[in-house]
């Protein structure tokens, strides 16, 4: 399963096709574009927030990861959890 759940103005979304119309609808195109699995997110602020999920290829822009495993490219953001094995290019950690 890709998506566990979006949470997003106060609504759980479980839905993966409704996850991804708002993900686009809010421009967040590089974490569609992502692999991944069990993806609990929330959008905050119009920024995403990763609580759990496997995070294995793709271009992390901007957001919040609080847990699970990362495997792609952190370009920036904030990793403050989680078991961080891939590149990383800038952010805080």
């Amino acid at each position: 399963m890709r998506y566990k759940k979006l949470t997003h103005d106060g609504n759980v979304i479980t839905n993966t096709k409704e996850i991804e119309r708002i993900l686009s609808r809010e421009k967040f195109y590089w974490l569609i574009d992502s692999e991944f699995e069990n993806a609990d997110i929330e959008i905050k602020n119009n920024t995403i927030i990763w609580n759990d999920g496997e995070y294995f290829t793709g271009n992390w822009y901007f957001g919040i990861f609080k847990g699970g495993t990362f495997h792609g490219t952190f370009t920036n953001g904030i990793f403050e959890d989680g078991e961080f094995k891939g590149e990383w290019l800038s952010g805080i950690k």
